[in-house]
């Protein structure tokens, strides 16, 4: 029995020996690590008028999972409750939201849809910018929850493609997202891609602020913006996000009561401007409804408010299919989803729409006029295709001529030098020598 005691305290002295001898091996190991490969990034830095501010050391390397008052990510610097020692902003905001086709871009998920509202500080949308994006052979993902397929972003434009409009809203304005740190992390995955760095850019998060300033079971939102009053009916569209953060931010911003303090100005002369407009956003309206207003007016709002110009070909594709949607004098549904893929794909906002909208009721109104009478039916048929268009009262200043010879209300007669002469009235104003949709009062 002495024995077979005296073996096993051996055996246990050389296990024991064998163990320590690894923690040393591996302690030793771990104490010399090889230098990390170079490696090479694209030179091409704006110009900025802003000194470059350095980034903190996250924790264990991981990135925040929410944007924390005062911390520094990889692209945003967060603003939190004022010390009295930093920057306190009274200029404009840049509302942000994108549609991804994941959630990790560290894994390669893209961005496939963005906007952005230049907001002032009461909360009025100034200008907006959105945009399909192609996430360059990626799949889009959840279409089931964001509604963007592969086809639908084919032709769409690349992120760095769209980088001089972004930069352009973002230039001397703070950030706004809900849920900030998702933003950021796209943003910056996107910006490190197309090879373009910047100074951290100041920015709130709307899901902080919320959660100071609502007391709602969660923070969502759609939660926040039920609760607000402000409609969200195109949810997990980028435009729709955008805007319910706008309207939420006065309100949230009101409720805190108290000074909100950033870590520096905002960056300025981040862009340039030569290079803004060069490519055609592909936008889109999503969750049409008729509504009271109409298909139309749904289409419009649901459209950024303005882009830039329209190439000829577009503007005749679209009217074109307008002419055949109106053939019965109304829209309906399947017409307002076709018009507005049309419109998306000829990268229109709402302004555009409306002028194209307005051209067509002009060409109407030429045909109408053709024979120098207006018939009751066709002053009829005119009113009918302007409330289609979400522009009713449009032919108000018309009617119906009594006689083949008789002019029409809109014409007046003047009689210079003993000639009678036909003078077009605006429909607006009652100015002649221009049509309501060049009416000086409406532009």
């Amino acid at each position: 029995m002495e024995v077979v005691v005296g073996l096993l305290i051996v055996v246990a002295f050389f296990w024991w020996r064998g163990r320590k001898k690894k923690r040393q091996a591996g302690s030793s190991s771990a104490s010399v690590q090889p230098e990390p490969a170079k490696v090479e990034v694209p030179n091409q830095l704006l110009t900025y008028t802003q000194p470059r501010v350095e980034r903190p050391v996250r924790s264990h390397g991981r990135p925040m999972r929410f944007a924390e008052p005062g911390r520094v990510g990889e692209l945003f610097s967060y603003g939190g409750p004022s010390s009295g020692r930093g920057y306190c902003h009274d200029g404009a905001f840049a509302v942000i939201d994108v549609e991804t086709t994941g959630f990790s871009p560290g894994n390669g998920d893209r961005v496939i849809e963005l906007a952005i509202a230049r907001v002032d500080k009461n909360g009025r949308i100034e200008d907006e910018y959105a945009t399909l994006l192609n996430p360059e052979g990626r799949d889009t993902g959840a279409v089931f929850v964001h509604g963007i397929s592969n086809d639908a972003v084919k032709n769409a434009p690349f992120f760095s493609d769209v980088l001089p409009e972004v930069l352009a809203r973002l230039d001397g304005a703070v950030i706004v997202a809900h849920n900030a740190v998702f933003e950021e992390r796209f943003f910056a995955a996107e910006f490190a891609r197309a090879g373009v760095a910047t100074p951290p850019l100041p920015a709130l998060c709307s899901l902080w602020l919320g959660q100071q300033t609502f007391d709602t079971p969660n923070h969502k939102l759609g939660t926040l913006a039920q609760h607000a009053g402000i409609p969200l009916v195109d949810a997990h569209a980028a435009l729709g996000d955008v805007r319910a953060t706008a309207a939420l931010l006065p309100l949230m911003l009101d409720r805190y009561q108290s000074a909100i303090e950033f870590g520096h100005d905002p960056a300025r002369g981040l862009f340039d401007p030569n290079k803004l407009g060069a490519i055609s956003p592909v936008t889109r309206a999503v969750a049409l409804r008729k509504g009271t207003d109409g298909w139309m007016s749904s289409l419009v709002s649901r459209l950024p408010i303005s882009t830039g110009d329209v190439s000829d070909a577009a503007a005749a594709e679209y009217l074109e299919l307008l002419a055949v949607a109106l053939e019965d004098g109304k829209i309906i549904g399947d017409e307002a989803k076709a018009l507005a893929k049309v419109a998306g794909r000829g990268g229109m906002g709402a302004e555009q729409v409306r002028g194209l909208n307005e051209r067509f009721l002009e060409m109407m109104r030429e045909a109408a006029f053709a024979d120098q009478v207006l018939t009751a039916t066709e002053l009829l048929e005119l009113k009918r295709a302007a409330d289609a268009l979400a522009a009713p009262g449009y032919f108000d200043d018309l009617q119906p001529s009594t006689t083949p010879s008789n002019q029409a209300v809109e014409q007046d007669l003047d009689e210079p030098m003993g000639k009678d002469v036909k003078v077009r009235k605006c429909g607006y104003c009652r100015t002649p020598g221009h049509y309501r949709s060049k009416c000086p009062e409406l532009t």
